[in-house]
Order: structure tokens, then sequence, then C-alpha cells
């Protein structure tokens, strides 16, 4: 058969040609990828006939998402291939960084340094088998993929519709995700789509050291950030009972709150990990000899099933019992403010503290005062600047310990119990076992990734919830929950199989990129697709 991407070697060439390109996050090449994938689709005839087939998604920050449509004849059942493009840096490969996105040529390097390789990679590159570089694994590939099915779809005129999208900005806060959403909504509209899957290919994460098992996912983990900003009072260290320290209250409720076994999920053998502080810092901006009353932590917990509403109520309880912890201990102090003025230490929800602060000082005042926030941070910044801005202005409530959310979020999806998808999985491991390769199915697919935004998996009270308590949400975050309810279908991620995503030694094992999975993915759309 002609075609450009139709053999195993065309395939390669095409990878790495995409890992070629610099695409780290934030980077010049990651706003300039998308026109190499243009360019690489106007090469085929459908698209060049179509080239309205192609679109873009534009971030707030002028970053894009590519979207190409494959139109089938009659049939509107439309499958949408997701990948994402960016990376993460390349610090890690030291001397070798000039190579890191030439895959023949760090996968030479490695074949005779073995200094950036662990045990498993001596033994993996010694085969032959692997491709080394940054983004080989994590996920050109899985573009690649998509592009070299879409090439076969338009090739042999398949009746079905194909849309890839492919994104920047997976790797940090997924708002190439978040735009092409909207996108996918508009064009479904716009052709009356009925969206019955959404396949994405990120690569299969190792179970163990030396484990080439293909792993298919029919769910993706979720992500919460709820952070808790504390306000003590200030006082010299001289006179530190004359004050409260805001590290001091803090110690209690990071104390019930990292590790805590309570937030575990468990779905058929499958478990989230322990929540852990990301970020635990007071805000002093120096060294001084004042008491830090000003101290925030951040919380990564994964979930399984909850959403945001029940996540921030068994979280506010924690906090509140940690709080209570503090106030009985304070009260056994026999000097200083403890003695003289009783203080208990106040807890409410970001939601809270804005009401008061709007029914104190007026609603514009307010929104001034956080239209002056800098957008020149991370949404997770802004959010603290916020909170601190407020609070500064309500100091009169005292010590204040206040609950919210930080982006970013990713609701947790699962399409494990759906008929189709169950279907879908016994023919890749039918398919796969053709082809001399064992395939077992996960649940969730443990290392975030973008199907959170296209399953609809909450409720009108976590929206409502998550909205109220992010203090960047609809400012400079926002997912657009509306349009996910609207293109929401189930999810499957079959990727091909690699090693040590985010490390240097990144790999792919070649069988399974070039040449197994170009034939798993094609008998999935033709044998429950193609009509």
């Amino acid at each position: 058969m002609n075609g450009l991407w139709q053999t195993e070697e065309s395939r390669v060439e095409l990878l790495k040609t995409l890992v070629k390109h610099d695409s780290i996050t934030h980077s010049t090449g990651e706003k300039s990828f998308p026109d190499l994938v243009k360019s690489e689709l106007l090469k085929l005839d459908y698209f060049n006939t179509h080239s309205d087939h192609i679109y873009f998604a534009h971030t707030e920050d002028d970053r894009r998402a590519v979207l190409a449509h494959y139109a089938g004849n009659e049939n509107n059942d439309t499958v949408v291939l997701i990948s994402h493009f960016d990376t993460v840096g390349i610090d890690d490969f030291g001397e070798y960084k000039q190579h890191a996105f030439s895959m023949d040529k760090i996968t030479d390097i490695f074949k005779s340094d073995h200094t950036y390789l662990n045990d498993d990679a001596v033994s993996d590159i010694k085969t032959g088998h692997y491709y080394f570089g940054r983004g080989s694994m994590d996920m050109k590939p899985g573009l690649m993929l998509h592009m070299s099915l879409i090439e076969k779809a338009a090739l042999e005129n398949w009746d079905v519709n194909l849309l890839l999208v492919t994104v920047p900005d997976e790797e940090v806060g997924s708002k190439g995700m978040l735009a092409a959403v909207k996108k996918i909504n508009e064009i479904r509209k716009e052709k009356d789509l009925n969206i019955v899957l959404h396949l994405n290919s990120e690569p299969t994460f190792q179970q163990a050291p030396g484990n080439n098992t293909h792993y298919v996912y029919t769910g993706t983990i979720g992500k919460l950030m709820p952070a808790v900003y504390v306000y003590g009072k200030e006082t010299h260290v001289g006179n530190a009972m004359n004050g409260l320290s805001s590290n001091y209250i803090m110690s209690f409720i990071n104390k019930n709150m990292e590790y805590n076994k309570s937030f575990i999920e468990r779905y058929e053998g499958e478990e989230t990990p322990l929540p852990v502080s990301l970020m635990m810092r007071d805000l002093k901006a120096h060294y001084d000899v004042q008491t830090p009353f000003r101290t925030v932590s951040l919380y990564n917990l994964f979930i399984f099933k909850q959403n945001a509403s029940e996540i921030f109520n068994t979280f506010n309880t924690i906090v509140k019992e940690s709080v209570d912890e503090v106030n009985e201990v304070i009260q056994t102090f026999d000097d200083g403010i403890y003695k003289e003025e009783k203080v208990n230490v106040n807890v409410c929800t970001y939601e809270e503290l804005l009401q008061q602060a709007i029914d104190k000082f007026g609603e514009d005042k307010v929104s001034e005062l956080l239209e002056n926030i800098s957008n020149n941070q991370d949404d997770h910044l802004q959010c603290i600047e916020a909170i601190d801005k407020i609070m500064m202005l309500l100091r009169h409530l005292g010590p204040t310990v206040v609950t919210f959310f930080t982006p970013p979020y990713y609701p947790a999806t699962n399409s494990s119990e759906d008929t189709l998808v169950q279907n879908i999985v016994e023919t890749i491991k039918e398919t796969s076992n053709t082809l001399n390769r064992n395939v077992e199915q996960v649940h969730f697919f443990n290392g975030i990734c973008d199907l959170s935004y296209v399953k609809y998996a909450t409720s009108y009270e976590s929206d409502r919830v998550f909205s109220l308590n992010t203090p960047t949400f609809n400012k400079t975050y926002m997912i657009p929950f509306e349009d996910i309810k609207e293109i929401s279908a189930p999810v499957l991620n079959c990727g091909p199989i690699g090693k040590d995503a985010h490390k240097v030694t990144e790999r792919l094992l070649k069988p399974s990129a070039f040449k197994e999975l170009p034939v798993v993915l094609e008998t999935v759309i033709k044998q429950y697709f193609v009509k």
C-alpha cells in the first residue's frame, strides 16, 4: 500500500522527526511544534484536499493544540485520538544535552557510555530493541501512531470519523487540553458528530524492572490540590509568647494530613498513593527576627472515585480537628497573649473568607484587590497571593486558617465497567497474543493524563465547590465542565511499551511502537467503529 507512514521504517522516520523538534513545556519549540504537525499532515492527500479540516485551539498564553478531522462518509460515530507533544526538560542529560532530541545519536552514545544508565537500561540497550531520547517514550510515539492511523483511514476510505487531538502543556497544567476540549465540542456541534470513544496513546508504565508486558488502561487516576493558608500573630522572637507562629499551627495540620491513610481509595486491587505536601513554606521574603505569621501548604491527593466536594469535606474535617488540637494546647500556656487574650484559631474556607471581605469592604474593593494579583507566576502562587491580600484586609479576625484549592485538578475517570470498553480490551488482548505480546488491563493510568477532561465524572456540587474555593478559577485557570459533559464518552489508553518516563533513561520498545500497536489500533477501529 502506498502511504507516507504505513511501514515500520517510515513510522520510525516520522517519530524521529517529531522527537527532533524540541518542544519542552513553556519553550519556543512548544509554540512552534503545531506548525510541524500541520505541515506533516498536509503531505497527506486527504488533508491537502481538506486543509480546512485542520484546526488550532489557542490557550490564553499563546500556545496551540492541533486538531485534524478525518470525516467518514455516512457514519457520524467519532473516535477522538488524544496525545500531547510537550516534554519535560533535558538538564538530566548533562554533557549530552545537545543530543537529547536525537534518538539515533543519544542511543549510540548510551551504548558506549553507561554512566547515565541504571542496570535495567543497560540490559535493554544491549538488545538493540530500544530507542532512547527525550520524547521518545513520553509521548510522541502516540502522536506518530495516530498520524499513521488517520492516514490509513484516508487511504482505505474508512467510514468513521477520526479526530486527532495533540496538545501542549500536558506535563504542567493541561492548558492545552482544556483549550482543546472547547474546540472538540465546537467541531462536534458543527459537524453533528457522535463521539463514541476517547482513545489516548500514552505509553505503558512498567510495573516492575525488566517487565515488557503491554498494559491497556481503562481509566485514569485523578488529582486534587487542597491547600491551607495559616495566618498567625507576629511578634519579636525574643517575646515569642506574645505571638503565635503560623509554622507552629501548620505543623499540627501537616502531621495529620501527610501520609493519612484515610484518603486511600481502592478499586479491583489497585489503590491510590498516600497524600503528601508538595510545598510547605512561610511567606517571609527574607530572614529577620520576626516570627512567621503567614504559612501555606499544598497537598497532592490522588483519587479514583471521589470528587472535589467529597475531598474538601474530608480535608476540612482534618484541618478543623488539627486546629482544635492547637487551640487546646495554646490554652495551657501560662504567659503571653494566651493568658491575656484567650486566643483561638479560626477556620474557614476561601469561599467564606471572600464573602466576609465583600460584606465588610464591598464587592468593588475586593474585586479591584484581586485584579491586581500578578499573572506572571504559577497558578498556585496566584491563589496564595489572593488569600494573602484578603487576609491582610481581615487581619482583625486574628489567627485564622483558610482552606482552598489550587490548580491543577484532574478528575478521575474510569470506563472499566463499560461494555464497549470491556469488549475492546478483549480484542486488544487477542490481537496482541497473535503478535506474541502479553497484555494486562490496568483500571487507572497512574501517570495522570488528559483523559480526565473528556469523560464527565464529577457533579454539579463538586464543580461548584471547586470553582468557588479556587481563587484563580475563571480568571487564569478554567475547566470547561459544560463542554466536558457534552463530549463525554468512554475512555481508553492504549500506547506502546516504554520505560522511565521523565528520566534520562526514557526509552521506547521498537517492536511495540512500530510493528504491534499499528495493528492493534487499526483492528480496534475497524472492528468496532467502521461501518
